[in-house]
């Protein structure tokens, strides 16, 4: 008996343990930010331009970026995933560019060479600068579409609540962080531990724009439930494009150019 009891007792206090180092070291769980610096080697040929934007609290993110090719043309904000840079990104979205659409590739905090630690909060504060940055080069909220990727979503939703943009895309959305983690790891108390939330389900019938929600049926990181309920919560006009057999990294193979081309094309709703 006293030899079951210790056993019990060790099983207890590892269990513990686990969960306390899961929950101090939870965001480099989160985030997998790639420290190389994005030379001009993964945009060369694309028109995009390194800028420079400035956070409220005195950051400079070194981003990515290029004008419309006319004032009547769209720009298309990206909020990217947890891993790597937006120089990973310039081949999925270098198709906008070639049909005139204004890009702003947005590099967090923390991401390449980018000062600062990356959060939830850090996150919003970045896409704030990025619709300020938007503001200066004289294209409003109206002209901006804004484009969540995985983890961009939370970011993407947020704004959206707070801005009229012209539109937004959100691909492999999730309900919240915490609940995603509790999927991963159903053994924790998962979603009472997460200190990054970004609770995009709590927030997404406040959106104020046009709606698009893109999503893998075998997408093994964010499950197609999740962008679903997303989409079901959220207000009209919405569109969404659930992709057979796409997983959660691989949807552009499956050939949606045309679809989001064609969603954006045809919005009639006036902001």
């Amino acid at each position: 008996m006293a030899k079951l009891l210790i056993i019990f007792t060790y099983l207890i206090f590892s269990y513990l343990l686990i969960v306390i180092i899961i929950f101090c070291f939870q965001r480099s769980l989160l985030y997998f930010p790639s420290k190389e610096k994005v030379d001009q080697s993964y945009y060369t040929n694309t028109g995009l331009k390194e800028v420079k934007i400035e956070t409220s609290d005195g950051l400079i993110l070194n981003s990515l970026f290029v004008l419309p090719s006319s004032k009547n043309q769209k720009t298309i904000l990206v909020f990217h995933g947890n891993a790597g840079h937006v120089g990973h990104r310039v081949n999925k979205f270098k198709s906008f560019i070639d049909r005139g659409f204004g890009l702003l590739l947005l590099e967090y905090r923390g991401f390449s060479k980018n000062q600062g630690k990356p959060s939830e909060k850090g996150f919003y504060e970045d896409g704030l600068a990025a619709l300020n940055f938007l503001s200066k080069q004289k294209i409003s909220s109206v002209e901006t579409i804004i484009y969540g990727e995985s983890l961009g979503c939370g970011v993407a939703v947020k704004l959206s609540t707070e801005n009229n943009f012209y539109a937004t895309i959100l691909e492999a959305p999730y309900t919240s962080i915490s609940d995603v983690a509790q999927k991963h790891y159903w053994y924790l108390p998962a979603k009472w531990l997460v200190l990054d939330r970004f609770d995009a389900l709590g927030i997404i019938k406040n959106i104020r724009s046009p709606l698009l929600v893109i999503h893998g049926s075998k997408d093994n990181v964010i499950s197609i439930n999740f962008g679903k309920e997303i989409f079901n919560a959220a207000p009209e006009p919405k569109k969404s494009l659930f992709i057979k057999d796409a997983g959660h990294n691989n949807l552009f193979e499956f050939n949606i150019y045309k679809s989001i081309f064609s969603f954006l094309e045809n919005i009639s709703y006036t902001n």
